[in-house]
């Protein structure tokens, strides 16, 4: 049963916070380019090329920690 306690809103945030702030860098920078121009092209390809980058930086992460994991099972023998 969940109740409303601070721990599950602590829990909350760290589930959502970086999506969260994901999502509104993404919309500011779209707003960004259809509504500052010149200045809103480049703010545009840093806010919305940040996903990229975070699934980038993710993803080789955890295929850094595979290949290490494999290699240490693979020692163990």
């Amino acid at each position: 049963m969940m109740h409303g306690s601070s721990g599950s809103s602590r829990l909350w945030i760290h589930v959502f916070a970086a999506p969260v702030l994901l999502a509104v860098a993404t919309i500011t920078g779209l707003l960004a380019a259809l509504l500052w121009g010149a200045l809103g092209q480049y703010v545009a390809w840093v806010t919305v090329g940040a996903p990229v980058l975070v699934v980038a930086w993710v993803w080789g992460r955890r295929r850094t920690k595979k290949t290490g994991q494999i290699a240490q099972a693979l020692h163990r023998k």
